[in-house]
């Protein structure tokens, strides 16, 4: 049995067995196009492509090659790609989506391989793996992954002023996007980092068969997994932020080797906001037993008072406080920047909609520490000037709830992202985070990442 997908839009105590998977990109552009395209470039970050066309491919293979690298199976895994345009305008664009070509349930081993569990769907590449066979559905669509990625980055009328980083070596400047990380993360997706078939917006299963994944997705809420929920359980559980996490032994173990400590923000006096998390940005010093008070005090003007998107005027109560910025309309790290001038001791940013924030961005000279709190949390603390305790939490890492990984699960789902990526509160960033960050790593695997563990819970 088997149902077709076109996606639209990693310690364990024990040593893992020696690794290694064929991954083979094909190229399915039609000449003078996408991975054909004949412009010339110039030779960059150890990608040796003189066209951009090969470049592009280059960027592709090397990333098969690295997932390859730390894989486990005997099947060779093809990927069909495309380089094409995609959705874009000047100041919004799909980078890339990539998915499993094929799901399969009931399939049973050629040996020495397993049969997979029943009535359970997995995708192409993993239950080849499991099952040690070639599952031929069509012999003229022998692909396990599907991908799709914009080749229009930076063109006129697509994201303007930025464009892809061609470079194998994460070394883009602040224009660039980096293509390997965005194909590795996109081709995670097609190797079973996605909670699919299963419809996760509607809890809905194709012949009503849970995905492999549904053993694994926990709500802490409920204390139920999505494999023991009802279709109308699932599609709210996808919708529960902070509170949907991975429950699966290999990633949840290595934990703490990867995520740092989390932020807290204790209300000290008055005392009735107590403790709650904070997340601490991509930049700026480590949240210290930092005590002070919160003061949200008016910036220069602009779209709004209380942004911090202007230099705070002089006089402004900022001086030896920790300053209450509202997110929107510039960056975290101008937010910061204004702060850290005016002399505050830390800055801390609302968010503007429900859920934590994690303020993203790179600036050596932010030294002060910078968090993310939740929206309520920051009307709360506008209305009652609070003293405060700024400090790591010495006992949870950040991005989990009970110690357990969070998956992304806004409250207002967000199709293509919700359920099938990390929560964006995780720190350090993580590869499979549904928005690509500055502090992005290129890595797959334990100690800079969860994916592979992941991905072994599943049978990888």
């Amino acid at each position: 049995m088997l149902a077709r997908l076109l996606v639209a839009v990693l310690l364990f105590t024990l040593p893992l067995p020696a690794m290694g998977a064929e991954v083979i990109v094909i190229n399915g552009d039609p000449p003078g196009v996408g991975f054909n395209d004949p412009t010339p470039a110039t030779p960059i970050g150890g990608n040796p492509g003189s066209t951009v066309g090969q470049q592009a491919l280059n960027v592709f293979q090397f990333a098969a090659d690295r997932w390859g690298a730390n894989l486990i199976s005997d099947q060779p895994i093809r990927i069909i790609a495309f380089f094409m345009p995609l959705a874009c305008t000047p100041t919004s664009g799909v980078l890339g989506a990539a998915g499993a070509y094929y799901y399969f349930a009931n399939v049973p081993a050629e040996p020495p391989g397993k049969a997979l569990a029943a009535n359970t769907w997995y995708p192409a590449a993993l239950a080849e793996k499991i099952t040690n066979q070639d599952i031929v559905v069509d012999p003229t669509e022998p692909f396990e992954i599907i991908s799709f990625f914009n080749s229009e980055l930076g063109k006129p009328g697509c994201l303007i002023g930025n464009g892809w980083y061609y470079g194998l070596d994460n070394q883009q400047p602040a224009n660039r996007i980096d293509l390997l990380a965005v194909v590795l993360h996109e081709f995670g997706h097609g190797l079973g980092f996605s909670a699919g078939p299963t419809n996760t917006n509607t809890g809905a299963r194709p012949v009503n068969f849970p995905s492999v994944w549904e053993n694994y997705l926990l709500d802490v809420t409920s204390g139920k997994r999505w494999i023991d929920m009802t279709q109308t359980e699932r599609a709210a559980s996808a919708r529960n932020d902070l509170n949907l996490v991975w429950a699966g032994p290999h990633a949840s173990n290595v934990v703490p080797s990867v995520l740092a400590f989390g932020a807290e923000l204790v209300a000290l006096e008055p005392d009735t906001l107590g403790t709650n998390e904070a997340v601490p940005a991509a930049f700026g010093g480590t949240p210290p037993h930092l005590q002070g008070l919160v003061t949200a005090p008016n910036d220069g003007g602009g779209t709004s008072l209380r942004d911090g998107c202007e230099a705070f005027p002089p006089g402004s109560d900022t001086a030896g406080r920790i300053v209450l910025m509202d997110r929107g309309v510039c960056t975290f790290v101008q937010k910061a920047l204004n702060a850290q001038n005016a002399g505050a001791i830390a800055a801390v940013i609302a968010n503007n909609t429900v859920g934590l924030v994690s303020p993203a961005g790179v600036e050596p000279s932010i030294v002060i520490p910078v968090v993310g709190i939740a929206q309520a949390l920051g009307a709360q603390l506008r209305a009652t000037p609070t003293l405060a305790d700024l400090r790591r939490n010495a006992t949870t890492r950040a991005g989990t709830a009970f110690n357990l990984p969070r998956l992304y699960a806004p409250r207002t789902f967000a199709s293509g992202s919700s359920v099938s990526h990390w929560d964006v509160t995780a720190t350090p960033s993580l590869l499979m985070e549904p928005f690509i960050t500055s502090d992005l790593t290129s890595s797959v695997k334990n100690p800079e990442d969860l994916t592979r563990r992941l991905l072994v819970d599943i049978g990888w």
